[in-house]
């Protein structure tokens, strides 16, 4: 390795010298070959392990083949484009992008990690990395680089990828495993923007809305005897199409009390139509239109089934929910955890999920349920069906189309057989996934036909499932008659807590806006020493926007896609040197933000001031 490159990689990218520092003796450039090029420009050809050798540049000129790779993308690079390189070689065409785009920042990635030694061998790296190369990935022996994943999740630039020509043969494997790994994190990315478009304001309404059916209903992780659900088996009931398939077993268990059965979301217009009641219905959607599940089972008479609902479920559901209540506190409930404070753990919160089926999986765990049960859980479509009979929403499309085709999910079923889901559903199973693995000790069963292969959850026929598991009834009981257990004489001493915190945010976000004045000032003036001593002053008040209470807990879940927008630009504003450029991207940044955080500042607190006001806290507490 040139000296200089060593100079280079220690300050930029000291973890990559490290790597090769310690691996330098074992790395073998046999398959490698250094050729010069008819115009005089070196090249490369590697030898794959088939026993094929191939170019990495062109033997005859490798410099204007890097112009025609830089050229032949050039109507997809645009002013604030950042370019993503897959594959180095000896970086002609990196050298040709630095000179035709130099305002452009950029990344690079080498899958080969000798092919980049014997760069650092025969170049200067200093003629591809510049202050606009923002990362430098590179493959070791051990793993693949996955960190460059984190630029596909936080970027708030459009991110366009290069690959050098001769990778798509030379490492064929590797380039499908790193486009299937962008386009899976990109696709989450938009599903979780989606998400939190659309939610981010309901969640809180919802939270400020419950938090007085949270204060008058037992908790189901901390007021529950778990007596009734240690080491017994419990079947979670989603609305998958294979559900109607084993509607009898499931009835089978209900009468003869084999387990507690855990209706999840709709599923419970299914077991209604076919008369299977279960023990309890559950639900977390933050939906206004939520309530609609529930329709039928409140105009049925059945008022003593007990509802177990996320604190961030959509108000409307537990407003006309005529049945008793159980809840449990969910991640995205910040405003049960400012005011319950220390009487709510990280372990007492179940974390939000793509749907509740996921929350109920981790519930059930949580209060020792075991063997854990899954039953029409298909994740995917069934016979062109994605929902069991009689669930009758019309606002729920249950076909099959050639444009659900084009844009689903092929995953493999219970069977080995191949199966079409969708991101949603595909994402779902994951979630379970990864729960399942985090508890370890218990055990689930999948029982659903022709549904999706879960990892870790093996598939067994319903029937065979009460031939072997479910051998012998449990005692049930009304577990959900008992008493709420907060300590609420703490709620008046947090509310003035957050009203006094109310009044510290509008005095910094005042700050704030005196500060983009002076900033736009001494722009204005080309002021660069008191734009200087205004940064600190920024630094400072945006520090204490962070720590302020009212913020963290209510304005910034409300406003969360623009506080991570925001997250993402101030990495940007870091690495700005210039600062007249810096002070520019903070007043157009900070002025919006400021401007969306006072609007939902009043928004907050007219909403906290109708639904959580001193008269409701004074009679919990009487």
């Amino acid at each position: 390795m040139l000296i200089d490159n060593i100079v280079l990689l220690r300050a930029r990218f000291p973890e990559i010298r490290n790597y090769f520092l310690e691996h330098e003796n074992k790395i073998e450039l046999n398959r490698l070959t250094i050729l010069e090029s008819k115009t005089g420009a070196k090249t490369i050809r590697y030898q794959t392990t088939e026993g094929n050798p191939l170019m990495i540049h062109s033997l005859y000129d490798p410099i204007r083949e890097a112009e025609r790779i830089i050229t032949a993308h050039s109507e997809s690079i645009m002013e604030d484009t950042h370019v993503f390189f897959y594959g180095v070689g000896l970086g002609y065409h990196i050298e040709k992008f630095k000179e035709m785009y130099p305002s452009n920042t950029y990344s690079i990635y080498e899958p080969c990690p000798e092919v980049f030694f014997e760069l650092t061998q025969q170049r200067k790296l200093n003629q591809l990395i510049t202050k606009k190369t923002l990362q430098l990935y590179i493959d070791t022996y051990e793993k693949e680089a996955m960190s460059y994943l984190k630029e596909f999740v936080s970027s708030n630039q459009n991110i366009y990828i290069i690959t050098l020509p001769s990778y798509e043969n030379l490492f064929k494997e590797k380039m499908i495993q790193f486009r299937s790994n962008v386009k899976k994190v990109i696709t989450n990315r938009r599903s979780r923007l989606h998400t939190n478009e659309k939610f981010q304001k309901r969640w809180t309404i919802n939270s400020v809305h419950n938090f007085k059916s949270v204060l008058t209903t037992p908790n189901m992780m901390k007021d529950i005897k778990l007596e009734q659900f240690k080491r017994k088996p419990a079947v979670i009931i989603s609305a998958g199409p294979s559900l109607v398939e084993d509607m009898e077993f499931i009835r089978y268990i209900k009468k003869n009390e084999l387990a507690n059965i855990f209706s999840v979301g709709s599923a419970i217009n299914s077991l209604l139509e076919y008369d299977v009641i279960p023990d309890a219905v559950c639900t977390y959607a933050p939906s206004d239109n939520n309530y609609k599940v529930f329709e039928r089972l409140n105009d049925s008479g059945l008022h003593d089934i007990p509802l177990i609902y996320g604190s961030s479920v959509g108000f409307e559901t537990l407003e006309k929910f005529t049945g008793p209540k159980v809840h449990f506190i969910t991640t995205v409930d910040n405003v049960s955890q400012y005011f319950l404070g220390s009487q709510i753990n990280a372990n007492d919160c179940i974390n939000d999920a793509t749907s509740i089926a996921v929350l109920m999986v981790q519930l059930l765990s949580e209060i020792g349920c075991d063997p854990i049960i899954f039953a029409g859980q298909n994740l995917a479509y069934k016979d062109d069906e994605l929902y069991a009979k009689g669930i009758g929403y019309t606002h729920l499309k249950n076909g099959f189309n050639k444009e659900i085709i084009k844009k689903g999910v092929p995953i493999k079923d219970v069977y080995g057989n191949e199966i079409i889901s969708n991101i949603t559903f595909n994402n779902m199973r994951e979630s379970i996934e990864q729960i399942v693995t985090h508890y370890k000790g218990n055990t689930f069963i999948n029982t659903t036909k022709g549904g999706a292969e879960i990892k870790g959850v093996p598939f067994c026929p319903i029937e065979q499932v009460i031939e072997e598991v479910l051998t012998h009834s449990i005692i049930k009981e009304k577990w959900w008659e008992t008493a709420n257990s907060y300590d609420q004489s703490v709620l008046s001493d947090k509310l003035n807590s957050l009203e006094n915190y109310m009044h510290q945010f509008y005095n910094i976000i005042e700050n704030i806006n005196k500060l983009i004045r002076k900033l736009n000032k001494n722009i204005a003036l080309k002021n660069r020493i008191n734009l200087e001593k205004a940064f600190g002053e920024f630094d400072y008040l945006y520090s204490n926007l962070n720590e302020n209470m009212y913020y963290r807990k209510f304005v910034v879940p409300y406003v969360r896609v623009h506080v991570d927008f925001l997250i993402n630009e101030m990495n940007h504003i870091v690495m700005e040197a210039d600062p007249i450029k810096k002070a520019n991207h903070i007043v157009e940044l900070f002025t919006r933000f400021i401007q969306n955080c006072r609007s939902a500042g009043v928004e907050l607190e007219q909403l906290i001031n109708e639904q959580i006001d001193r008269q409701l806290i004074s009679s919990k507490i009487n």
